[in-house]
């Protein structure tokens, strides 16, 4: 399941969000020397960071409710109603300085399509898609998340599947 966080004539950008976790982000502080190795990493700091895409995959990108939005931090944008996203080291440091961002989806890398090439795809049934709801983001477990998407659009993976016996 991709959140689409640009669409324009120049391409689109996204992020898988039930990707697969690859570390903690109590792990991502310590990697990025935000916090040193050994250092007591505060206690809410809780969540994993999930693989968000084949490109640029040592990028981290936050994802989170836009009531959660954190103060002194330039570069966080809005990328659907209820969603905001940043990629800035300063959202870290804030973390690790015992800001407490509890809905906090962390992204690694992300999924890109050239001018064209998404709305090709969907044409061709790649793609289903659907609203960007913040309850789906943030509150759906990641292994149910592909099956909630569906049902958000009112049906089910199975309607997508053809019940033709075929011959090979």
């Amino acid at each position: 399941m991709v959140l689409l966080a640009s669409h324009d004539e120049d391409g689109a950008f996204g992020w898988v969000i039930n990707g697969r976790p690859m570390m903690t982000v109590r792990e991502l502080l310590t990697r990025a020397d935000i916090t040193a190795p050994g250092i007591e990493v505060p206690r809410h700091i809780l969540g994993e960071v999930r693989v968000g895409g084949p490109v640029s995959q040592e990028q981290v990108w936050l994802v989170y409710p836009s009531h959660e939005q954190v103060d002194g931090v330039d570069g966080q944008f809005e990328v659907a109603p209820g969603v905001m996203a940043t990629a800035s080291r300063t959202f870290l440091e804030k973390l690790a300085e015992g800001y407490s961002v509890p809905s906090l989806l962390a992204i690694a890398g992300y999924a890109g399509w050239g001018p064209g090439q998404l709305e090709g795809e969907i044409q061709a049934g790649g793609w289903l898609p659907g609203p960007s709801l913040a309850e789906l983001i943030f509150d759906t477990p990641r292994e149910d998340a592909w099956q909630k998407a569906y049902a958000s659009l009112g049906t089910t993976p199975i309607a997508f599947t053809t019940r033709t016996i075929g011959s090979a």
